[in-house]
């Protein structure tokens, strides 16, 4: 069965709750910016809980009204709004605004990329910052055999029970785009789900080009969540930026 991942917020927590190695670098920031935060591509509030946990006044974005109505119930002291994140309007400034964990790469073309871009600028006040959380395209990912598939991830589901979550992928070097499924396999090694979605490979140079033609000074590019300073053998692309 054919299944929307952002209309699932149970099965989307299962697969990335586990998620916790961001954590403390978000609230490193949070601190140093002392004020407002804005998440794009909020999700279920797996960023949201600890800043609002440790007193920060947060707005989360984001495109999925289930994935909105879900932290709403679930976090009562954040504000979070239905929105998408290549043209949005809060009429208010933000202090600090964050798109952590690849979000940034499911906008595929570059002019959906600067319309994003274009709105943080007009939502970030003139000392704030903006921070971008991508991966590094890995060769060894992107041309892998796209006739085989590769385990994920294990997850157990709290009626369903466990799934083994197989990946397969074909990139597209030319529109460089990443065509993924995920395939959810049951303990009696059928296929329950099939989740089909896109990403964008962007490369240093392209966002560093981007984020300076976005009017954006890039303070600092980091490596990893441990604040080591951007190498070529570095897994991430972190960026820190300010306006002009």
């Amino acid at each position: 069965m054919k299944i929307e991942m952002y209309s699932n917020p149970i099965l989307y927590n299962l697969c990335t709750n586990n998620k916790k190695d961001d954590i403390p670098f978000y609230l490193y920031w949070a601190n140093h910016c002392k004020g407002n935060i804005l998440e794009i591509a909020s999700g279920t509030g797996r960023i949201a809980e600890p800043l609002i946990s440790a007193g920060y006044k947060y707005t989360g974005l984001d495109l999925s009204k289930k994935f909105i109505k879900f932290s709403q119930k679930n976090l009562l002291k954040g504000d979070f709004i239905y929105g998408d994140m290549r043209n949005f309007s809060l009429d208010q400034e933000f202090d600090l605004i964050i798109i952590p964990f690849n979000s940034f790469l499911h906008l595929l073309i570059e002019k959906d990329m600067k319309s994003c871009l274009k709105s943080i600028q007009k939502h970030l006040s003139v000392n704030g910052l903006f921070i971008i959380d991508i991966f590094i395209p890995d060769p060894e990912f992107l041309y892998r055999n796209p006739q085989k598939k590769y385990k994920e991830m294990t997850i157990t589901h709290p009626t369903e029970g466990k799934y083994t979550i197989w990946q397969t992928s074909q990139f597209d070097e030319l529109k460089e785009i990443n065509h993924i499924c995920w395939l959810f396999e049951n303990e009696g090694n059928d296929i329950i789900y099939e989740y089909d979605f896109d990403m964008r490979m962007i490369y240093p140079d392209t966002m560093d080009r981007l984020l300076i033609e976005s009017g954006f000074i890039i303070n600092e590019k980091k490596g990893d969540y441990n604040g080591d300073s951007f190498n070529e053998e570095s897994p991430l692309q972190l960026y820190i930026c300010s306006k002009k």
